[in-house]
């Protein structure tokens, strides 16, 4: 899986994990807010395990950084990450 998709799908559940957790504090749904914060968690950690089993450079396979969403080079072998011709 290239970098660039796995990274919008971390970002993604990330999002959706804290919607629901910012959602769960209106009024009307306070009768189901400990469903919603156990489905958040459960979103969050997904989130991180999905980041360290795909967020990995297509050339050495190391774990790429998480917090730079705009890396276009692997520090640890130097290769793009960002080559269209990448096999996914």
């Amino acid at each position: 899986m290239k970098p660039q998709n796995c990274r919008k799908i971390i970002n993604g559940l990330a999002l959706i994990g804290m919607g629901m957790v910012f959602l769960s504090y209106i009024p009307f749904l306070s009768s189901i807010h400990r469903e919603m914060i156990f489905v958040a968690t459960f979103l969050v950690v997904g989130d991180v395990i999905f980041g360290f089993i795909f967020l990995r450079c297509p050339h050495c396979k190391k774990l790429l950084n998480f917090k730079w969403s705009s890396q276009s080079i692997c520090h640890n072998c130097g290769e793009k990450l960002d080559d269209d011709s990448l096999k996914s």
